[in-house]
């Protein structure tokens, strides 16, 4: 079992003000790497010390057991921010869940995997995940690139963002 998850995630929202509190929820308060942008205790505190670690305090908290490995933020535009999150084992599922409930009009849209025992998928409105999914992936042979890529379908999409937004009463129609 591999034991890095890689995600991809995108906050999209039509109010700026929204992404930039996320962004400041998320930023760590010492970054550990110049490319460290988000952390999962920044974003959802579990007042856990490195040197007092609890796994399971973590999963209930995250959706996995340990902080990020690596963060960066790869996009910034006025209506989304997305980041590049690797996390043990498995994808924060948690952590985008409670940032959906705590920004109201905020959409949440992840693609994680650890390349060889799951892959997953969905959006997060208001705290609730829609039409998420975890699978066993169905990866191609190797081609040398070690880029894992994900069905199109898996990718994020703005009308579906803005269709969740209209119906949780949280956008335009």
């Amino acid at each position: 079992m591999a034991n890095t998850a890689d995600s991809i995630v995108t906050f999209f929202c039509l109010d700026p003000a929204v992404l930039t509190a996320v962004r400041e929820q998320v930023r760590p308060a010492v970054p550990s790497s110049p490319t460290n942008d988000l952390s999962l205790e920044a974003a959802v505190p579990t007042g856990l010390e490195l040197d007092a670690w609890d796994r399971d305090r973590a999963l209930a908290a995250w959706g996995t057991s340990l902080p990020e490995v690596d963060s960066e933020l790869v996009e910034d535009l006025p209506d989304r921010l997305v980041y590049r999150v690797a996390t043990a084992y498995s994808g924060p599922e948690r952590v985008w869940a409670t940032l959906s409930r705590q920004h109201p009009g905020l959409v949440v849209h992840s693609v994680s995997t650890d390349g060889s025992e799951f892959a997953s998928h969905g959006y997060h409105v208001g705290g609730r995940a829609i039409g998420y999914e975890e699978v066993e992936p169905d990866l191609p042979e190797d081609d040398g690139d070690e880029e894992v890529h994900h069905p199109q379908e898996w990718l994020f999409s703005e009308q579906v963002a803005r269709d969740l937004l209209a119906q949780a009463g949280d956008g335009p129609g």
